[in-house]
């Protein structure tokens, strides 16, 4: 229990929503943001001007670089651009997508060509996409997508209803007579929209049945409403949540109601955290994506626009559910 506890601890305090992220409130009313801390620029991958001369510079801001996924990105995205004698200014958005606008507006006058994006709100980044497009700066949506998808040249994702379909097939395999699930989803990040999506598509004309589902936006409500959801639901058979950061604070407060032989865990990312627990016991399943190959695929998308070429207006990667007994083939240290 200890370790439990120190684990939950540690992913409350360190982790973000994901890809997944938005300014949705909580069905409780939640707090409005709790911003990530200041991170000084050097260590958010932020490159000194003088590297940027006789180069292309190009931006990346997301909408949370605390979150092992984003930083994974972002650095896959560093290694290829610098690669190539190139660089990369990498803010923080902060869970704001006002302070994000900001950040985006800076990125221009530091004179960027290409900026990956990663919104905190799908639609309440149209101000930044906007300026963008005056500017003359080619925009690539990595990850969650935006509403206005005329002012991005690709939007580059994990096939996330396809993750989501992974974990309600691997639900109905494991209670073939039905069973009672619940959810902690953002309905605001369109990558969570789709998770979801694919999760009820797969649970469609079966007896399993989502009977209790909360909305959150930041990590500070999630303990709250997992706990919640299992003292009013004393019959819950699977838990999913939304990504694997989310799903490991629910994997503690399953653990601490004592109810971890009865409540399977599932989740969505297939981070180092989620595989390792799946491999010791802890989460169930996690539909495992690849942040680093979104980022490699990206950068070569931006490269084929600077040489005028051209590109997919969309491209979905795929994703594979890690289980107990899949998990040994992959490297839980890792993102795949």
């Amino acid at each position: 229990m200890k370790k439990v506890l120190a684990t939950l601890l540690a992913v409350s305090m360190a982790a973000a929503l994901t890809a997944c992220g938005g300014n949705a409130k909580t069905e409780q009313e939640a707090p409005t943001e709790a911003p990530a801390a200041e991170t000084p620029a050097e260590e958010e991958g932020e490159a000194p001007a003088e590297a940027s001369e006789g180069g292309h510079i190009f931006g990346y801001t997301c909408m949370d670089m605390t979150n092992p996924f984003h930083i994974a990105m972002r650095d896959a995205m560093q290694e290829a651009v610098e690669a190539n004698g190139d660089t990369l200014i990498a803010i923080d958005g902060q869970q704001n997508q006002a302070k994000q606008n900001d950040v985006i507006e800076d990125l221009i006058t530091q004179g960027i060509e290409v900026l990956f994006l990663n919104p905190v709100d799908s639609e309440s980044v149209q101000p930044a996409l906007e300026a963008c497009a005056e500017a003359g700066v080619k925009v690539i949506n990595v990850d969650s997508a935006v509403a206005d998808r005329s002012l991005i040249e690709s939007y580059l994702a994990s096939d996330n209803v396809e993750a989501g379909r992974q974990c309600g097939e691997e639900i109905v395999k494991l209670f073939p007579d039905g069973c009672n699930i619940c959810v902690i989803e953002n309905p605001l990040a369109e990558s969570v929209v789709h998770r979801v999506q694919g999760l009820e598509e797969a649970i469609k004309d079966t007896d399993c049945k989502i009977i209790d589902r909360k909305s959150i936006s930041t990590m500070d409500v999630v303990l709250q409403n997992a706990e919640d959801i299992l003292t009013a639901n004393p019959e819950i058979d699977v838990f999913w949540g939304l990504n694997d950061d989310v799903s490991l604070i629910i994997l503690g407060a399953v653990e601490s109601a004592g109810r971890a032989e009865e409540i399977k865990v599932i989740s969505v990312d297939g981070s180092p955290s989620g595989k390792t627990s799946v491999s010791e016991g802890g989460l169930y399943a996690t539909a495992a994506q690849s942040p680093v190959s979104i980022g490699v695929k990206a950068v070569e998308c931006a490269y084929t626009i600077l040489d005028g070429g051209t590109v997919d207006a969309e491209y979905a990667l795929p994703t594979t559910l890690v289980t107990p007994d899949t998990v040994k083939d992959t490297d839980p240290a890792n993102w795949n």
